[in-house]
């Protein structure tokens, strides 16, 4: 004798469920894995820049006219 019976409405709303519960178990992997991997290259390309970095001015300096010989520069004091 049953207690209770589990309908067939029943059962195909309990494997809608669990379906639905394994898709999110999946695409939460699937984001995790994701994350991780745009997070390594985000640290690979920084560790990349850092190496190639480089200070190069955007053109010759001027020289100040104190540092060409013979100029003479009044100094008030």
């Amino acid at each position: 004798m049953a207690i209770a019976k589990i309908t067939r409405q029943g059962l195909i709303s309990i494997a809608i469920l669990v379906a639905i519960l394994w898709g999110c178990l999946v695409t939460e992997r699937v984001w995790t894995r994701n994350a991780k991997l745009d997070t390594y290259r985000a640290l690979r390309q920084i560790r990349y820049l850092k190496l190639q970095r480089r200070v190069e001015p955007a053109s010759a300096p001027i020289p100040s006219p104190a540092s060409r010989p013979g100029s003479v520069r009044a100094i008030a004091g």
